[in-house]
């Protein structure tokens, strides 16, 4: 078991929220666009910035958050590693 490697993978997540209250129709081909758009621009600068990776793969989705909880910050106990010098 020594000599299996551990898989690596990174993973960057980007979400876009629409302001509450816009009433604009928001088209799924206008989603899709963007989506090729956004894969686009990442894969055309993944072999300078992840000169390692060997694939990508896109995960896009375009969903009502009826019930999202936006989850509050839980400030941890200060240490010397997360705590800056004064």
């Amino acid at each position: 078991m020594a000599d299996q490697e551990s898989p690596r993978v990174l993973r960057l997540t980007f979400e876009f929220h629409v302001p509450l209250g816009l009433r604009t129709n928001i088209q799924g081909t206008r989603v899709k666009k963007a989506s090729e758009a956004i894969t686009s621009a990442v894969q055309a600068l993944a072999g300078q910035v992840f000169p390692w990776a060997s694939e990508m793969r896109v995960r896009h989705e375009w969903s009502y958050a009826w019930h999202d909880h936006q989850p509050e910050p839980i400030t941890l106990p200060a240490t010397d590693k997360n705590t800056p010098k004064t």
